[in-house]
């Protein structure tokens, strides 16, 4: 059973060895996504907070419209956790359904970055690469499965290290690069499966059951945005303020408004003070896009128990629950499939040196510039 696991981890490895670095690496960066593009591209995500505060949500949708002729705002992510952070808008160009990327500056109503895609951005590129290898569903589905790979991985590495706590974190310096890469392999596995596998699980659960229910739609694209389907007289502001009072403690971070006929404007959000392991897009209210009338509510405290699991693997995934201390964790933890990749090859290749016969060693030679079939022992002294 040992060699079997052996086998499974050592080809497994192989295979996910250099997705699994990309994924790693980026994830890393991706803790400090927002410090990145601030640092990068201050212009096209930095507000400048007013003593008079965020301008009412009517005029800021107003504005955005007015800025954007020929686009549709379907959503609108409300930062107001981070006062010089940019509100962040989606939006499709009308006769379209690609989703695209701007951003407002929520004191001012003015538009900050024009329509662009993900890819157009720092830490929009990075995402992409980090989850789809700029590969669309194709490259969705490979990190779906590199997913898998990594929590298999940490599974068949327990069994084969099952006794770790002997000698699992002593390095063994001066005794050659293969054992001291296999004592950093186990040392690191140990250390970061726990993590490897939420990681690996949550990022494979997302990814995979994306390109599922893609497959089950058919691979149908996005519906095309013609023109606005909410009503000119629906006032988001009272929307934003009536949410609290249909799910008490409700706090609205994101809006999404309809794409197709008859759809409803949502607001996405969670109920504070929320848990440890809540995350921020959990509960739901929402409106009717003609009326303005309320609808429907979705508590996630009376959701399923699968539900409110699913809804823990955001502030899992992301470290978006213990303030910087765990993003720098967690940046770190990232760091750990690539040097396991590392280590792994460098020990898997030098089994393959040690496995190889030895060379044989060299015929004498039976011709000599004596003459051509002169004996070897005929030119000895």
């Amino acid at each position: 059973m040992r060699r079997a696991f052996w086998m499974l981890h050592s080809w497994l490895g192989l295979a996910a060895g250099v997705g699994l670095l990309v994924i790693g690496l980026t994830g890393s960066l991706l803790m400090f996504r927002h410090e990145l593009d601030v640092w990068l591209q201050p212009e096209l995500v930095r507000a400048v907070p007013s003593a008079a505060g965020r301008l009412p949500a009517d005029e800021l949708l107003r504005a955005a419209e007015r800025q954007l002729p020929g686009y549709e705002v379907t959503g609108w992510l409300i930062d107001e956790e981070r006062p010089a952070a940019a509100d962040l808008l989606y939006v499709i160009r009308h006769g379209t359904s690609r989703w695209l990327l701007a951003t407002l500056d929520p004191y001012s109503g003015r538009l900050l970055a024009t329509p662009r895609t993900p890819k157009q951005t720092v830490s929009g590129w990075l995402l992409e690469l980090h989850y789809t290898f700029l590969g669309g569903h194709t490259g969705t589905c490979i990190a779906g499965v590199l997913g898998a790979a990594l929590c298999l991985l940490g599974v068949s590495g327990l069994w084969i290290y099952r006794e770790f706590w002997k000698c699992a974190f002593t390095l063994r310096w001066g005794r050659g690069a293969r054992i001291l890469f296999s004592d950093l392999h186990k040392a690191v596995g140990i250390l970061s499966v726990a993590f490897n596998l939420a990681l690996g699980f949550t990022g494979a659960y997302w990814n995979l059951t994306h390109i599922f229910g893609h497959w089950m739609e058919g691979g149908a694209d996005e519906p095309v945005v013609a023109g606005r389907l909410y009503s000119p007289a629906f006032s988001l502001a009272r929307a934003l303020a009536d949410a609290p009072g249909q799910l008490p403690g409700f706090r609205s971070r994101y809006v999404s408004l309809p794409t197709v006929p008859g759809g409803a404007v949502t607001l996405w959000g969670a109920v504070e003070p929320r848990g440890l392991l809540r995350g921020p897009y959990g509960s739901t209210v929402s409106y009717d896009a003609a009326t303005g009338a309320f609808t429907a509510v979705q508590d996630l405290r009376a959701a399923s128990w699968w539900r409110q699991v699913v809804d823990a693997f955001t502030p899992l995934h992301f470290g978006a629950f213990g303030g910087m201390a765990v993003r720098l964790l967690w940046s770190a933890g990232g760091l750990a499939p690539g040097i396991l990749a590392v280590s792994g090859f460098f020990i898997w290749r030098s089994r393959r040196r040690r496995s190889r016969p030895p060379a044989r060693a060299p015929q004498p030679r039976l011709s000599s510039p004596a003459g051509i079939g002169s004996h070897p022992r005929s030119e000895s002294p």
